[in-house]
């Protein structure tokens, strides 16, 4: 009896200390018992909601559809969960993440439903934060390159649909004479964006350049009197902090779809024009033609040498290690795939990894990569050298194919090493189609196979998928950790992602630290994990062993 009174204590000692809201219901609804943490979230003192039913904090959000699907799933499942808007007492309508249990007696009559809240206003907020932060460029407030490319996506779709042109301009401008390069931008940027319509999209796309996207228009002509427009706005001065400056600037135009399918193509094009207007007019324009680059030429090598290496072998794995943020012991060990052509010489990932994606050589590409890290692993497990984990990069075109996750299966039992020991890495951006990415991740972390999102705040997904997938880590990219005391902007996302982590519960790596000072930051911060040159860089396999072999953990 007293085991008996001990467990009834204990468990309304957790009911009230809970950091969750709880609502215990009767079967039709009828609340007989919310815990402290109840009262505090909705600002309802306990007397106000005895005996009434919760559709007393309906925010009027949802529809009736809403609540049908709910109550269905209760009857059929016994259980629901997800993001639900509901209405504090003071009228405030804020965002919680709510899930609901049907309690049944051994007969299978319902007794209660139990719902279980979190608020997760402060977390959409500063997904929100985060979502502008990186979107912008910190300095102009201007598009990114990541927002500039899904506004093209968006614009190229419609003018397909209307059969009309897209330009894009890449604009180069310079000061003449020695000013501050910051407020000159800034300026250059606000004369620039007096010139263009509302439909035109302006972005930040190098330090000194600026793209333009013109949509909806009927051929080169209207792109070269935009061009021309451009040129003249900035012939008149700029103010420079209270000076008047004088610009020089150059437009490359290229034309969508003659000039390339994809915004990297037509960016590229265009800078090639951009450079043909600087050698020749200097405060001119010029059109992009085949003749000025080799883009497609080099495009067409890069895939043919490489479906070559993949089938000759020519490839290799360079291995980095994964510190602690002391520096001192080693967490893991990440693969990557290197590649140095006969004829192209080295050629970095980041040139042939896209083009891989593009024509399906990702799928052997990646399954050398998984069967030869795999096997150098075990070899130094056997060997008394191994780190704890073993992490490798995984494409999306790779999550997309039906058989991926029983190739990986197949390969753990070829090489005969640990799922546990793996971690796989895949951008962000694979979670806003989770349609087909849930089955993959969620069989993989049932493999005992750990999972992070890698580059996280360069892309965004639902914050809900965040919180209900098997993910366990968040890689911070190297892009914001190489801008760390640069600008405010930039040190803002780095505290925003390492908060949104804490929340989540979920770890931080900091990749490409390259500097004490960025070591320092990211320590203070919270961090976790670190990775990059600072403390060591990606080398060959028994190069890594002769120098991290005896730091692991």
């Amino acid at each position: 009896m007293t085991a008996i009174q001990d467990s009834g204590q204990l468990a309304h000692i957790v009911f009230q200390n809970a950091a969750e809201g709880i609502a215990i219901t009767d079967p039709q609804g009828r609340i007989l018992a919310v815990n402290d943490a109840f009262t505090a979230l909705t600002g309802y003192p306990v007397a106000d909601v005895l005996g009434r039913t919760p559709a007393m904090l309906r925010s009027g959000r949802h529809g009736r559809e809403f609540y049908a699907r709910m109550w269905l799933a209760l009857r059929d499942e016994g259980h629901w969960q997800g993001e639900i808007w509901n209405r504090r007492k003071n009228g405030e309508i804020y965002p919680e993440w709510l899930s609901i249990s049907t309690v049944r007696d051994e007969a299978g009559e319902i007794l209660h439903y139990v719902g279980v809240f979190t608020d997760i206003g402060r977390i959409m907020a500063e997904q929100e934060k985060l979502r502008d932060l990186a979107y912008h460029d910190p300095l102009t407030r201007l598009p990114n390159r990541m927002l500039l490319r899904d506004r093209f996506e968006q614009a190229a779709r419609r003018t397909l649909r209307d059969a009309r042109q897209l330009a894009v301009l890449m604009v180069e401008v310079t000061a003449q004479g020695k000013v501050p390069n910051d407020p000159f931008l800034v300026a250059a940027s606000e004369q620039l964006a007096t010139h263009l319509r509302e439909t035109d999209t302006l972005a930040r796309y190098g330090e000194n350049e600026f793209l333009v996207l013109i949509e909806g228009i009927n051929g080169p002509r209207d792109a070269s009197v935009t061009a021309d427009q451009l040129l003249k706005a900035l012939e008149r001065p700029l103010t420079v902090d209270g000076i008047d400056v004088y610009a020089g600037a150059n437009v490359g135009i290229s034309l969508y779809p003659m000039d390339g399918y994809t915004l990297d193509d037509l960016a590229t094009a265009a800078d090639a024009a951009m450079l043909q207007a600087r050698s020749r007019d200097r405060h001119g324009y010029r059109f992009y033609s085949a003749e000025m680059t080799a883009f497609a030429t080099e495009r067409a090598t890069i895939e043919t040498q490489l479906r070559r290496a993949i089938a000759s072998g020519a490839l290799e794995l360079h291995f980095q290690p994964l510190f602690d943020v002391a520096g001192s012991s080693v967490l893991g060990v990440e693969a990557l795939v290197r590649w140095t052509d006969p004829e192209l010489g080295a050629v970095e990932p980041e040139r042939f990894v896209p083009i891989a994606e593009d024509n399906g050589l990702i799928h052997p590409l990646g399954e050398w990569v998984m069967r030869r890290a795999f096997t150098q692993f075990v070899a130094w497990q056997a060997a008394g050298v191994a780190p704890p984990v073993l992490s490798l990069n995984v494409s999306a075109r790779q999550l997309e194919r039906i058989d991926f996750v029983d190739s990986v299966a197949a390969l753990v039992a070829e090489t005969g090493i640990s799922p546990q020991s793996l971690e796989f890495e895949f951008r962000e951006s694979v979670l806003s189609d989770v349609a087909y990415v849930v089955p993959a991740l969620e069989a993989l972390d049932q493999m005992g196979i750990r999972l992070s999102i890698d580059g996280f705040g360069t892309g965004f997904s639902p914050l809900g998928n965040l919180k209900t997938l098997p993910i366990s880590k968040l890689n911070i990219d190297r892009s914001f950790v190489s801008g760390i005391g640069r600008n405010q902007g930039n040190d803002t996302i780095v505290r925003t992602v390492l908060g949104v982590a804490r929340t989540l519960g979920l770890r931080v790596i900091a990749e490409g630290v390259e500097t004490e000072d960025q070591a320092a930051f990211l320590r203070n911060e919270g961090c976790d994990e670190f990775q990059g040159h600072l403390y060591g860089q990606a080398m060959k396999g028994e190069d890594f062993v002769r120098r991290f072999a005896q730091r692991r953990t």
